[in-house]
């Protein structure tokens, strides 16, 4: 017979800034009152829209300075290094002018 192995996932988020100790992650801040949120798209076709609809969420729930909307990253062909290499200057220069960035990918 056969053996079957089942894998369960809990719908409760669990942030890794919250569970790892050291982590590099930015810390999150404890509102979004007054910070200029970022949102930058993939190349997929429903990532702008998608981010578009949770920026007019957060407009109407936070007191946001602002939403900033980069244009999609595209796939760039990758010659050494990795993707984000490609992109460092790009993010960078947005991590620069926003308090958050907000990423999405959308089919």
């Amino acid at each position: 017979m056969a053996s079957l192995s089942l894998t369960m996932l809990s719908p409760l988020p669990v942030y890794l800034d919250e569970t790892t100790a050291g982590s590099k992650l930015a810390p999150r801040p404890s509102t979004l009152d007054g910070k200029v949120v970022g949102l930058l798209p993939n190349w997929r076709p429903s990532a702008v829209h998608i981010l578009k609809a949770v920026g007019a969420l957060l407009e109407e729930r936070y007191r946001l300075k602002a939403v900033v909307m980069e244009q999609p990253v595209r796939e760039l062909p990758i010659r050494t290094g990795k993707l984000l290499d490609t992109m460092r200057e790009k993010l960078d220069d947005l991590a620069r002018r926003v308090d958050v960035v907000i990423t999405a990918t959308g089919d």
